[in-house]
């Protein structure tokens, strides 16, 4: 028994190893990886990185970039790059929270509808189907206008539409890993059906559910600075790229420098995790294996 466990121990390490040394073969997956570092990396340290606080006002308004402000100052006479550096903190926080919100709820709902089938399926993905009607966008908005404009709604609003994408995701990869032998193994010596989701198919369907979340968390920080524009996720003054870039489009004229850093943060956020998921999914692709 201990020689099968450091067996399945010595597998899993050199599956990720080889993960890991594919990824590092692609280079837009390296640069998206470095992207995605420095971001988190000044979403934590944002208290020491900023030059002042994300409300502090001064005496400048709509600078141009300076050695003062690096970015300039908006309106108010707040630091643009103050704002854009804690602004990163909350598109982090809200593309995380809401997708790990989505994984939580909608792999068990993948899990079970895939593997008990049956009415208990149909039932499932018909209303996965119905949900999945709606454009996403749409449907965010109109969760957001039920609710009050706020930070922890938004990370509800995307969480609530992106749950159908990983229920479905996860049902088709257990309808698929069921029917291998190992599993069909475990049901003959009478492995109870939690062990067997958990321990022998859950695994299995990982791969993907990392590929699609790297993926979604750029789709998230886009609904959440979309909802952010409109007016209808994060509120002043807490900062939000999104609300930055409708409040300061008003003084493009005056200053176009304003506009251009925050959308510049959304687009290379966007591009780091999308270039990373794009590596992911080559690296985790079970077709490059050896």
């Amino acid at each position: 028994m201990e020689k099968d466990r450091d067996g399945v121990k010595h597998k899993a390490q050199t599956s990720i190893a080889l993960t890991f040394h594919r990824l590092r073969q692609s280079p837009g997956a390296v640069f998206g990886l470095v992207i995605v570092t420095l971001l988190c990396l000044t979403a934590i340290f944002a208290d020491l990185l900023a030059p002042s606080g994300y409300a502090q006002m001064h005496d400048e308004l709509l600078t141009f970039p300076s050695g003062a402000h690096l970015m300039g100052t908006d309106m108010l006479g707040r630091d643009q790059l103050s704002r854009v550096i804690y602004g990163s903190r909350v598109s982090i926080y809200v593309g995380l929270v809401s997708i790990v919100l989505a994984i939580l709820v909608g792999v068990p709902l993948g899990l079970i509808s895939g593997y008990y089938g049956g009415i208990l399926d149909n039932a499932l993905m018909r209303v996965m189907d119905i949900w999945v009607a709606f454009p996403v966008f749409l449907l965010a908005i109109l969760i957001m206008v039920i609710l009050e404009p706020s930070v922890n709604n938004v990370i509800l609003a995307i969480g609530i539409v992106r749950i159908p994408t990983y229920a479905r995701l996860v049902r088709g990869s257990v309808l698929s890993v069921k029917e291998r032998e190992y599993i069909e193994a475990a049901w003959a010596i009478g492995v109870k059906d939690g062990l067997v989701l958990f321990r022998h198919i859950l695994p299995n369907c990982l791969a993907p559910v990392i590929v699609v979340s790297t993926v979604s968390i750029a789709n998230a920080i886009i609904v959440e600075a979309s909802l952010s524009f409109l007016g209808l996720g994060t509120q002043p003054p807490t900062p939000s790229w999104g609300w930055d870039l409708k409040a300061n489009l008003l003084f493009i004229e005056v200053n176009p420098w304003i506009v251009l850093f925050p959308g510049l943060a959304i687009f290379l956020t966007v591009l780091g995790f999308n270039m990373l998921g794009d590596g992911l999914r080559d690296a985790l692709d079970p077709r490059l294996k050896q």
